[in-house]
């Protein structure tokens, strides 16, 4: 599906179709993801709860994809660690996908333009198995900050969520 970076520079129309790859997958998702179900889970709940279970809900999306040969879940193999990592490591960045929607006047555009980015760079570069734990580790760090920051509310900011309540 992907090229890592030493593939990519030999083969520049496969890094445009694995650039092109990583945005057509994320625009389906996120017209789904965001586009529908995170509007109706936020209507009845905070920004961290409809995160919290819609990254829940895209991790075991993602389950068939390890048994697909060639795609990146598949490479990761099962019951691995990096298996794990990946699963877990959805339910932060759904967080961030959120906020993201949240504070751009809820732009499913931004947020398939970044998820399609995170996605790219993930096929594009071969990290190890540490840096993909730390990648995960930032992930978690970045959703407890966004939690802190902004609020759990709204992930708008504190005084967004007092002139809402």
């Amino acid at each position: 599906w992907g090229a890592t970076l030493v593939n990519a520079a030999s083969n520049p129309l496969g890094l445009l179709f694995s650039a092109l790859f990583a945005t057509l997958i994320p625009f389906m998702e996120e017209l789904g993801w965001r586009g529908y179900v995170l509007d109706r889970l936020q209507a009845t709940r905070s920004a961290l709860a409809a995160s919290l279970i819609l990254g829940m809900v895209w991790s075991l999306w993602h389950l068939p994809l390890f048994f697909v040969a060639g795609s990146y879940q598949a490479g990761l193999g099962v019951g691995t660690p990096a298996f794990w990592l990946f699963l877990i490591g959805i339910v932060p960045l759904s967080v961030a996908f959120t906020w993201l929607y949240n504070n751009t006047s809820r732009s499913i555009l931004a947020v398939i333009l970044f998820h399609g980015m995170v996605n790219f760079t993930g096929e594009l570069f071969d990290i190890s198995e540490r840096a993909n734990t730390i990648s995960i580790g930032l992930w978690i760090v970045a959703a407890i900050g966004i939690t802190l920051i902004w609020g759990s509310q709204t992930f708008r900011g504190r005084a967004q969520q007092k002139s809402t309540d």
